[in-house]
C-alpha cells in the first residue's frame, strides 16, 4: 500500500472520529444535515489532495469543487473556509508566466482558499454590503488598510515593479481579503456561534492528529507534500524531552500550539452552547493534551496568558484565582514526584534545562535587530538579514529565524509599520473592552463572547513576541481581526437596540 494512501486512512478516520464526537455533543444552531456538509466537503477535501498525482491536479479539482459543491451564502462560505484553513500543508508551487513574464506568484494552499472560498463573497459584498459595513466604518479599518497600504508601496522598494505589483495582490488577497470577508459576511450571534462552531471543530481535528502524531511518532503529512510537490516534508521530525513535536500540517510546532491556544479560547464560549455536558469534558482535556504534544513553550505561556486574562475579565475574579492557585498548590506536588512531572518542568520557559539555548537566542537576537533597526528607524529595509549583525544569529541549519513577529515587522517595515500593526491590536482590544463594560449585566451571551475574544487576541499578541510570522500564523491572526470587528459591529448594533 503507497504510504500516501496509508496516510489518507489514518486522517479520514481521525477526522471522521472528530465529526462524530461533535454530532453527539448536540451543539446548539448546528444542525446535522450543516454538520453531514462540512465532513464530506473536509472529507473530499482531504481525499483529492492525497489521491490526485499533482499539486496542480489537486488545485483545479478543488477550483471544481469551490464552484459548483460549496455553499453560495456568505456566512456557509466562510464557515468552510475556517473549516478548511489549516487542514492541508501550504504545499507552495509557482504559478508560471504567460510569456511576459517569469511567473506570476507563489501560491500555496492558504491563498488558494482566499481566492476560491472567499473571493466571491468579496465580488458580492462589494455590491450588496450595508452603509454600516462600509470600509472605515468599523475602528480598525483604518489601521488595517493603512498597514496593507504601507507594506505594499514599501515592497517596491530595493525591487522590480513587477515584484512590487506581485506583493501588493499577495497582501490583498492573503490578509486583506480574510480580514474583510469575515468583518463584513458575520453580521449575527448566529453567524459567529456558527463561524466558531466551525474553527473548533478544525481545531479538534489538529488536536486529535497531534495526539497521534506524538504516540505513533510519525508526522502523517509530511507524505503528502512528498506526493504533490517532490519536496522532502511539511516540518522537522525534532525530538524534545522524548517526545515527538506535533505539528500536523503546519511548519512548526509552534504555529500548531498557536491555533490550539486560540481554540481553547473558542471553547470558552461555545462550551455554554453544547447540550451533552458529560462528553463537553473531553473537549479541554484534549485540547491540552495535544498542546502537551507540540512542546512548544510559546504557545504554553499563551495558553496560561489566555486563561488569566479569560478569569479577570468575568465576575468573581478573584475568588476564581483562587481556587486555580489551590489547585496549582494541589498538583505541584504530583509533577514533583512524577518522572512526567519533572520532564515537564523541564520543558518550561526560564526554569528548565531543556533546549534552555533557545531563550537565549531570542534575547541576543533582540540585542542585534535593536542595532539594526537605528540604521532605518522609520520604514526599516528588506535587506536586514545581510547586514553583519543579523549574520551572527545563523543558526544549524543555515538560516536566520526571526523568532519575534513584532521584531520582524520593525526591521522590515520601520517604527511605522509596527506602531500600525500594534495599533491594530490595540484598537481592537480596546473597543471590545469598553463595550464588554456596557453589556456587563444586559446580555450574557455577548458579555461571554466578548471576553473570548479579548482572551483569544490578549494571548495571540503575546505568542507572536516568541515566532515569526511564518506558515499559516498570520492568516490566523488576520482572521481574528475579521472577528473581533465583526463583535464589535455585532455588539454596537444590539446596544443600539436596546436602547431604542
Amino acid at each position: 500500500m503507497p504510504i500516501a494512501i496509508k496516510s489518507l486512512i489514518f486522517v479520514l478516520l481521525l477526522g471522521a472520529l472528530v465529526f462524530l464526537f461533535v454530532e453527539r455533543l448536540r451543539l446548539e444552531g448546528l444542525s446535522k444535515r450543516e454538520l453531514a456538509t462540512w465532513r464530506n466537503i473536509w472529507m473530499l477535501n482531504q481525499s483529492l489532495a492525497f489521491i490526485l498525482p499533482g499539486i496542480w491536479f489537486y488545485y483545479g479539482a478543488f477550483a471544481l469543487v469551490s464552484f459548483f459543491i460549496l455553499p453560495k451564502q456568505a456566512v456557509s462560505r466562510v464557515c468552510i473556509y475556517i473549516l478548511l484553513l489549516g487542514s492541508l500543508p501550504m504545499m507552495h508551487i509557482i504559478v508560471p508566466g504567460l510569456g511576459v513574464f517569469n511567473y506570476l506568484f507563489k501560491l500555496h494552499y492558504a491563498l488558494a482558499l482566499s481566492i476560491l472560498v472567499l473571493f466571491p463573497i468579496f465580488l458580492n459584498l462589494l455590491k450588496t454590503v450595508d452603509k454600516d459595513l462600509r470600509l472605515f466604518s468599523l475602528p480598525a479599518d483604518k489601521f488595517v488598510v493603512l498597514f496593507v497600504v504601507l507594506m505594499s508601496l514599501l515592497n517596491f522598494r530595493d525591487d522590480t515593479f513587477t515584484n512590487g505589483v506581485r506583493f501588493i495582490f499577495l497582501d490583498f488577497i492573503g490578509l486583506f481579503l480574510p480580514y474583510y470577508v469575515i468583518s463584513r459576511s458575520i453580521t449575527t450571534v448566529e453567524g459567529m456561534n456558527k463561524f466558531l462552531s466551525a474553527l473548533l471543530i478544525s481545531v479538534g481535528i489538529f488536536a486529535l492528529i497531534a495526539i497521534f502524531e506524538t504516540v505513533k511518532h510519525w508526522h502523517i503529512y509530511n507524505h503528502l507534500v512528498q506526493h504533490l510537490t517532490g519536496l522532502s516534508r511539511v516540518t522537522t521530525s525534532e525530538v524534545r524531552g522524548g517526545m515527538l513535536r506535533a505539528a500536523v500540517t503546519f511548519m512548526t510546532p509552534i504555529v500548531l500550539g498557536t491555533v490550539l491556544t486560540i481554540g481553547f479560547g473558542v471553547y470558552l464560549y461555545m462550551a455554554a452552547f453544547i447540550r451533552n455536558k458529560k462528553l463537553m469534558k473531553i473537549i479541554p482535556i484534549m485540547l491540552v493534551v495535544a498542546l502537551i504534544c507540540t512542546v512548544s513553550r510559546g504557545p504554553w505561556v499563551g495558553f496560561t496568558f489566555l486563561i488569566v486574562v479569560y478569569i479577570w475579565t468575568g465576575r468573581k475574579k478573584f475568588a476564581t484565582y483562587a481556587k486555580v492557585m489551590a489547585g496549582f498548590v494541589v498538583l505541584l506536588p504530583v509533577l514533583l514526584m512524577s518522572s512526567f512531572g519533572q520532564k515537564f518542568i523541564d520543558l518550561l520557559p526560564f526554569v528548565g534545562t531543556i533546549r534552555a539555548e533557545t531563550v537565549d537566542y531570542r534575547a541576543r537576537l533582540f540585542d542585534m535587530a535593536s542595532i539594526v533597526v537605528q540604521r532605518n528607524p522609520l520604514f526599516g529595509s528588506t535587506t536586514y538579514i545581510d547586514t553583519p549583525e543579523m549574520q551572527t544569529m545563523i543558526q544549524g541549519e543555515g538560516i536566520v529565524d526571526v523568532v519575534n513577529t513584532y521584531l520582524q515587522v520593525i526591521l522590515e517595515y520601520g517604527w511605522v509599520g509596527l506602531i500600525l500593526f500594534i495599533t491594530i491590536f490595540m484598537s481592537l482590544l480596546s473597543s471590545i473592552y469598553s463595550l464588554n463594560k456596557r453589556i456587563y449585566t444586559k446580555d450574557e451571551g455577548l458579555f461571554r463572547l466578548g471576553r473570548s475574544l479579548f482572551s483569544i487576541l490578549s494571548a495571540t499578541a503575546l505568542i507572536i513576541y516568541t515566532v515569526s510570522s511564518v506558515d499559516y500564523l498570520p492568516s490566523y491572526y488576520w482572521v481574528l481581526f475579521g472577528l473581533s470587528s465583526s463583535y464589535i459591529y455585532i455588539a454596537n448594533r444590539a446596544i443600539t437596540r436596546s436602547q431604542l
